[in-house]
Parts: structure tokens; sequence; C-alpha cells
């Protein structure tokens, strides 16, 4: 029996870890911001006082982060909020330097305030590349996640590679509490009068939104791009659509998802850069993957631009 038992659960978890989890769309390999204290796109810095900068790395299209704490206090850098999608999260990242590190996540609630679960795993640094590789469970219910990066009080740390993946069901809210109604009250009506009706309102309707369909492999130049850009794609399941937003690193304008339902679609986004300097074109690189029946709209702001695709997984 126990036997039994056993390897339906082992059976179970390896269904979960192969099954097709959806990857967060954070920038994992800190592009897009070289040097100076800001971390990449997607990343910010924690308030403790320590440096953060970024460093190029052999391969000439990835960058490092490096963060060095003060001797009294750790330095974090913390990855935007991102809709729970899953309740295992496989981290993967590559880090080196000296002292101590932990990597991991924390889980926050509906409001985005109150963190309700996070789990870290601490790492001694050598000045040779190491790997992490990890399966968090999540077992309170959350609504969103984020990935916090640390170098403890008095360490240097250098990450890169970051990647995490959100697989297996989403653990259900708690049970709403129910409360009876109020008994309800009479009152007596007044007596009717004779009042004058008010004159009628008109609201204009607003205007319709008209929808350009997205080609696969497009590329979109900033200058190019209004104010408020809409597209639609509609795609099979388990089928993806790449698109390029142009970013201009010079104005620090870089392209950020806002919001999508990832219960339809799955986003990758990764800034990058093309061709040989000094013609070089910084962009950001977006899949968008079909993950079950449905429909969301994905919307992507930089500075005050917004790109919104309608989404249909068929």
């Amino acid at each position: 029996m126990k036997k039994s038992l056993f390897l339906t659960l082992a059976a179970l978890w390896a269904g979960i870890l192969a099954a097709d989890g959806i990857e967060l769309p954070i920038n994992g390999d800190f592009r897009g911001r070289p040097g100076g204290h800001s971390p990449a796109p997607g990343w910010y810095l924690s308030a403790d006082g320590g440096a953060a900068r970024i460093l190029p790395t052999r391969d000439r299209n990835e960058f490092c982060l490096e963060l060095a704490a003060t001797p009294t206090r750790p330095q974090s850098a913390i990855s935007a909020l991102q809709p729970l999608s899953g309740s295992v999260l496989k981290l993967e990242v590559k880090f080196n330097g000296r002292g101590t590190a932990t990597m991991g996540y924390e889980a926050l609630d509906e409001a985005q305030r109150a963190v309700v679960c996070s789990e870290q795993q601490t790492v001694r640094l050598t000045p040779y590349d190491q790997k992490l590789k990890r399966y968090f469970t999540l077992r309170t219910p959350a609504r969103y996640i984020r990935i916090r990066l640390t170098a403890e009080a008095g360490s240097l740390a250098r990450f890169r590679d970051v990647e995490a993946e959100l697989s297996g069901p989403v653990l259900s809210a708690a049970a709403p509490v129910i409360v009876a109604a109020p008994a309800p009250v009479t009152v007596a009506a007044p007596a009717p009068g004779t009042v004058a009706a008010p004159a009628p309102v008109t609201v204009a309707a607003p205007a319709p939104i008209i929808a350009k369909p997205l080609v696969d492999d497009s590329y979109f130049a900033f200058g190019s791009l209004g104010e408020d850009e809409h597209y639609a794609a509609s795609l099979p399941v388990r089928s993806d659509v790449d698109f390029d937003l142009a970013e201009d690193p010079g104005r620090r304008l870089y392209w950020q998802l806002v919001s999508y339902d990832p219960a339809v679609c799955r986003v990758k986004l990764k800034h990058d850069r093309s061709g040989v300097y000094p013609l070089h074109r910084y962009k950001a690189e977006i899949e968008l993957k079909a993950v079950a029946r449905g429909r969301t709209d994905v919307v992507f702001a930089c500075g005050t631009k917004k790109f919104t695709v309608h989404f249909t997984a068929l």
C-alpha cells in the first residue's frame, strides 16, 4: 500500500514538472541599462545603501547584475510583480562572487502589499560560476509573485541567466465567509407630488477600437507607434506569435508588461539588440503563446505609449 501511494505521488510530481509551465517575463540577462545604480528593466533595488551595477559577460549580448552589500546590511534586487499562475516555481540562476547570497521568491496578496509566503535558498559564493536549480512549492494561496536576489551583509554577488517558471495547479483561495443579510426595513413612501422630469443627458458613445492584425515576426519602430496601439491575434492552443518593439536605452525607454491573463496566454519578453556597432537596433523581443482556450488583453507600456494585443486562444 505504501509503495503504491509513493509511486502515485511520484507520478503526480513528475507530471507537474513535465507540464508546459509558464515562464515569468523577467529580464534575466539584465540587458538594457549598462552601468549606474539602477538594475535592468523589470527589476528594482531595495533601499539598503549598497551598490549595484550592470556588467558585461563573455557573451556580448548578455550582462550580469552585481550587488555589493554594506558590511552590516544585505542588498537585494527584486523583480516586478507577476500574476501567480501555478503552485510550483522552478528557479534557475547562475552566480559567482564572494561571501553569501540568497535566491528565492515572495508571494503577495490581492492588494500587492502583504507577503503571504516566501522561501529563499542560501549559497556560499566563489569566484567561479555556479548554478542554482530549485523547485519551490507554494503552499499558501496568493495572487502575485516576485523573485528576490540578495547579496548578504559584507558580500559581493553577481547574478545572470535568471529563469523562473510556474507550473502545477493554482491553489484556491480560502472559502468566502457568508454573512446573513439584515432584515429589510419598511419605510412608508412619501405622498406623491408633481415633479418635473429632469432633462435627458446625452452621452456620446466611445469610439470603437480598431485592432490591426498582428503579423508574426513583425518589427515596430518606436517613432512609428502612436500613443495607444491595438493589434489582434487569434491562435490555436500551443501555437505562438513573435514580434519586436523598438527601444531607446539613451532615453531609458524600455517596454514593460503591464497586464494579461496567464491562464490563457504565456508571455516572454527579452530586452536585446541586433546588428553590428554602430548600427545597433535595441528592441524588446516578445513571444505570445496560447496556453488554454479563452481571451485576454496583453498590455505593454513604454514611456507614454501603450501597445495592446487582443489575444484569443482557439
